[in-house]
């Protein structure tokens, strides 16, 4: 695979783009700006190169398209292209610069807090902050995107217009396209190690913008141990600080677990707690180094009665004189002392003449005839005794320095307990403060949960009252309809009956039947009721046969019964009830006692007609 070079893409369409210039490049690929040649609309097309980095930007590509958020450049459209590279294509989030720059550059977040003349205020950083957070938030649930590659490189910063003129807005870029890493690449301060490991998750976002707070905050992102924010700064809350100790932590555990909890620690950073720092003791250090120092000169000083006085120390500074060895033979007589000159008066013969020296044979390395001789290098004893009361001396120096040395030790062990109580107790407190707000919480939660099911309780039962009522009026409508629709259909009957039969005329005792005639005509047309008329002549069934002679009239042993009920209902007729016969209707009891159905049915209550029954006819 060829090294990708910028100049070799000039002028290329991709897709409906045409490259033109180079904005950037680095290991994934290069940024252009590109024209549509169809609309001559500007905007970013980012080249990846083959490999890992394509295969990435193509992952996601499809997800990113359909992300639409204010603070998330939108993707336009992407694809592959000549050799294995593939390509996305960007809105031109441009910032309008006023001088040095011209219209069509873009500031990064790196570029623009260069750009500006002092820190960033707390108010510029939080509202940045949190617009990054709700575009993440966004991001990660509207689409299934990795986590990871958030960096000030990605973050765009454009002027806000209309209500938001003079703010600056983020617009990111490169969203879910975290950054392809190997082992040998270096590590980047806003990578988190489980990202470097490969395995993103939604803290890796949590520990980028930490990093972030702190390049806005300071100017410059953390590197190794994060330095007091308050010796930088003075003028921000102290809780920046433990906001940013939080974030970067290297312990999921201990790092926000959430956007959601990330931005209320922006939203709150007043109230949290300054970091507490341990305080080096750099006495103890310096005593020790002091003790040492002065150890070893007194060592080299007086290293020949040290080494003589301890042995082992025969290692640490090495003797430069040859001690004698000892006698092989313990028993043997040992050589008595003579002076040298006397031995060699001694060797000496009595003539005059030169004598030959004499040979003495001993082996190379038998020094055991140097036992006797006093070495030249011992020092006499007004030496020793002075070198006595150094060593005295520096043994006294050297006690001192161990009881300081323990002294310190001793205070910097109390100094540790010390941190660590009021570490205990600052804990046990704030743990007692989240547990009397959580405490509070649940029972506000529990008295709003009891009142809302009181009131469900009694929304419910205002519900049931109100259906029972208005089930109660659509039964009384129902047999208000009921009755006024039976009312109606006799009274259309009778009308039916006038004009189809003509007025009724009175029954004569006998009728010849006619062609065409029914027992139900008759009966009608002489307002008889066809049982009687069959009961009359014996009838067994409605057949009619043309020439057939009826009785229409009972015969003459009933008629007194007749008579009697004809008195009956007439002296009936002149009280206030009426027995109540088969076929009687609130309409033709109306009729009968002058009175209309309603104000009959009123009279009564409303109750249905049966026969029997004794009903008011009167008021």
């Amino acid at each position: 695979m060829s090294k990708f070079d910028p100049k070799e893409w000039q002028g290329t369409i991709c897709g409906e783009y045409r490259l033109s210039m180079l904005l950037g490049q680095g290991r994934a690929g290069g940024v252009f700006i590109a024209e549509n040649v169809k609309t001559h609309e500007l905007a970013a097309l980012k080249i990846y190169s083959p490999g890992r980095y394509a295969e990435a930007a193509q992952a996601i590509a499809r997800e990113r398209e359909s992300l639409h958020h204010p603070s998330i450049v939108p993707q336009l459209a992407s694809g592959s292209i000549r050799d294995g590279y593939f390509y996305t294509v960007q809105e031109y989030a441009a910032y309008k610069q006023v001088g040095g720059r011209n219209d069509h550059d873009c500031l990064n977040l790196e570029e623009y807090l260069n750009q500006s003349p002092g820190f960033l205020e707390e108010d510029v950083i939080a509202d940045l902050l949190t617009q990054l957070t709700d575009a993440l938030t966004y991001a990660h649930s509207a689409a299934d995107l990795p986590y990871g590659g958030i960096n000030p490189h990605g973050i765009m910063i454009v002027e806000g217009s209309g209500t938001n003129a003079g703010r600056p807005l983020i617009r990111l870029t490169d969203i879910g396209l975290p950054a392809v890493r190997t082992s040998s690449e270096p590590d980047d301060a806003y990578i988190s190690p489980e990202e470097i490991q490969g395995t993103p998750t939604v803290q890796s976002d949590i520990f980028a913008m930490g990093a972030i707070c702190h390049l806005m905050l300071t100017g410059a992102p953390p590197q190794g141990e994060i330095a007091a924010l308050p010796n930088m700064r003075n003028d921000i809350a102290p809780g920046w600080e433990g906001l940013i100790f939080k974030s970067l932590s290297y312990n999921l555990n201990e790092r926000y677990a959430n956007y959601q909890e990330f931005l209320r620690a922006i939203t709150h950073v007043d109230d949290i707690p300054p970091v507490v720092r341990e305080e080096k003791n750099t006495n103890i250090w310096f005593y020790l180094s002091c003790l040492i120092c002065v150890l070893l000169v007194l060592g080299f000083a007086f290293k020949d009665q040290l080494r003589d006085r301890f042995p082992f120390l025969e290692k640490v500074f090495p003797s430069n004189i040859i001690k004698p060895l000892p006698p092989e033979n313990k028993n043997e007589e040992k050589p008595k002392t003579v002076k040298p000159t006397e031995a060699v008066a001694k060797e000496q013969p009595t003539n005059t003449a030169p004598a030959k020296p004499a040979e003495t044979k001993t082996k190379a390395d038998d020094f055991s005839d140097l036992g006797s001789l006093k070495l030249v290098s011992d020092p006499p004893k007004e030496e020793e005794k002075k070198n006595d009361d150094l060593l005295t001396t520096a043994d006294a120096a050297l006690s001192g320095m161990t009881k300081e040395k323990e002294e310190a030790e001793k205070a910097a062990k109390e100094a540790a307990e010390k941190l660590a109580a009021e570490k205990a107790a600052a804990e046990k407190a704030a743990a007692e403060k989240l547990a009397a707000e959580k405490a509070a919480i649940e029972k506000a939660a529990k008295e709003e949960a009891e009142k809302l099911a009181a009131e469900k309780a009694e929304a419910e039962k205002a519900a049931k009252e109100e259906a029972e009522k208005l089930a109660a009026q659509k039964a009384q409508v129902e047999q208000a309809a009921k009755e006024a629709a039976k009312a109606a259909v006799e009274s259309l009957a009778n009308k039916v009956d006038e004009a189809v039969l003509g007025k009724t005329e009175e029954a004569p005792a006998e009728y010849t039947v006619k062609k065409g005639d029914s027992l139900w005509a008759i009966a009608r047309n002489y307002k008889l009721k066809v049982e009687d008329i069959k009961k009359w002549n014996g009838m067994s069934d409605n057949s009619l046969k043309p020439g057939m002679v009826l009785k229409l009239k009972e015969p003459a042993e009933s008629a007194p019964t007749e008579a009697a009920e004809t008195v009956e209902s007439s002296e009936a007729s002149n009280d206030e009830t009426y027995t109540v016969l088969n076929g009687d209707t609130y309409y033709s009891l109306g009729k009968k006692f002058g009175l209309s159905a309603d104000k009959l049915k009123e009279l009564n209550g409303g109750q249905e007609l049966k026969a029997g029954q004794v009903i008011k006819v009167r008021e």
